[in-house]
């Protein structure tokens, strides 16, 4: 059995070596497939444009040397004509000479007619010469534009046929490489699949120890697909039993209040500097004659925080778990809290001035104070527009309340007693 074991693992690892290098083989030769195909197009498309280059120079070469030759020709033809029209106008002179002279001697005559003759027959024997030279040169430049049209002519088509077998080529090698880098991943995954099939036949079919696990999946499928909520209800029953252990109990809870403490320390250290400092600013430049800003309990002792806060509910929320509904505040006193007179309670920091009035000297004094307990806490800009609920501490224009509700949620609170905002509502001084 452990030999058996043994060589089907080695067959495994074969096979599976054996499908990773045939993709690394294709892998790596796929880029050199793709540039040596692109460097046969680039030839491709070179030899075109040199053998239409040729083509063009030799046609053109051609054309200028028939041209040549029929200019040749034609200057063979007038330098003919010219010298039958020097011999003629020579004949008439010694004619029209002879005339004038009168009668010559018979000898003179014969003379006269032999050099006549002489000369017709020399002008015939250069007429007939002229004739023949051009007839060959005719000839010859014929035969040699039949040859240049046929290099022109037999040039391109040696070429594309050349072209053609280079085409035909390429294509046969790109085709028989492509067809054997797409055969090689292919046969190598189906030598996998059957070598999986048959460690599958093997192993769960051919094999007690396999059927049995394989009839053993087959049933749970089964019992899981005509009843769905089983799993369910073992991981239900599971988490019920691992709830019941004390340990674990005690361990949640300590875990909850330690996120509880860090949550109070990350959200004090995010809000304690700027809200202090706006605060402070405020009460400053709005003091009267007293100190403004008793109100509400500061923000560096923890300990000072109103028990509504929600720091306090996060120090004793574990702690709390058994305490009974009667020892909560009742609804009526909260819902008489909430009744009171906003105009009263705009703001913490304007208490002490309603209670103190230093002694005004004059009335542009008392119009200035008042005017400075309108102006918005934190800005000390706008008119006071936005009273804070549900503790009533500050009273804030539009932009500062809009700038403290853009923040994360869990920073939604008030700056004084850290209480929560619930909500805003309009007042008008």
């Amino acid at each position: 059995m452990l030999c058996f074991v043994l060589d089907l693992n080695f067959w495994v690892v074969n096979l599976v070596i054996r499908l990773l290098t045939g993709v690394l083989s294709f892998l790596h030769n796929l880029p050199s497939l793709l540039s040596s195909s692109a460097v046969e197009c680039w030839n491709l498309a070179l030899v075109c444009i040199l053998t239409a280059a040729e083509g063009f120079a030799s046609a053109a070469q051609g054309s200028f040397h028939a041209l040549g030759s029929g200019l040749q020709a034609l200057s063979g033809v007038s330098e003919s004509f010219k010298m039958a029209g020097h011999l003629s106008s020579h004949v008439l002179l010694r004619t029209k000479e002879l005339v004038h002279r009168g009668l010559l001697s018979g000898h003179s005559v014969l003379r006269q007619a032999c050099e006549g003759c002489g000369i017709a027959l020399s002008l015939a024997i250069y007429f007939v010469n002229t004739v023949v030279n051009m007839l060959l040169i005719g000839t010859q430049n014929c035969l040699t534009a039949v040859a240049s049209v046929w290099d022109v002519v037999s040039g391109p088509l040696q070429k594309a046929l050349e072209l053609a077998l280079t085409i035909l080529t390429f294509m046969y090698s790109s085709l028989v490489a492509v067809s054997v880098l797409l055969w090689a991943p292919f046969k190598q995954a189906l030598e996998f699949l059957g070598s999986l099939g048959h460690i599958f036949v093997t192993v769960f079919l051919l094999n007690v120890y396999g059927l049995v696990l394989t009839l053993a999946v087959v049933l749970a499928v089964t019992a899981i697909y005509l009843n769905p909520q089983l799993p369910r209800r073992a991981v239900q029953g599971a988490l019920r039993c691992i709830s019941t252990v004390p340990t674990l109990h005690r361990l949640h809870r300590a875990l909850y209040r330690l996120y509880l403490l860090a949550l109070e320390r990350a959200q004090t250290v995010l809000e304690m500097g700027v809200w202090q400092r706006a605060v402070w600013q405020g009460s400053q430049t709005g003091r009267g004659g007293g100190r403004e800003g008793s109100g509400g309990p500061l923000l560096g002792d923890p300990r000072q925080r109103p028990p509504g806060s929600p720091a306090s509910r996060a120090r004793h929320a574990p702690d709390q778990g058994d305490v009974s509904p009667t020892q909560q505040p009742s609804p009526d006193t909260q819902l008489e809290d909430d009744s009171q007179d906003p105009a009263l309670l705009c703001s913490s920091a304007d208490r002490p001035l309603q209670r103190q009035h230093a002694p005004t000297d004059s009335l542009l004094t008392l119009l200035k104070e008042h005017e400075e307990r309108k102006k918005c806490v934190i800005c000390q800009d706008s008119v006071k527009t936005v009273l804070l609920l549900p503790c009533r501490h500050l009273c804030l224009c539009r932009d500062c309340t809009d700038i403290l509700m853009r923040q994360p949620p869990h920073q939604h609170s008030c700056p004084l007693c850290r209480q929560p905002i619930g909500h805003t509502m309009d007042v008008y001084l």
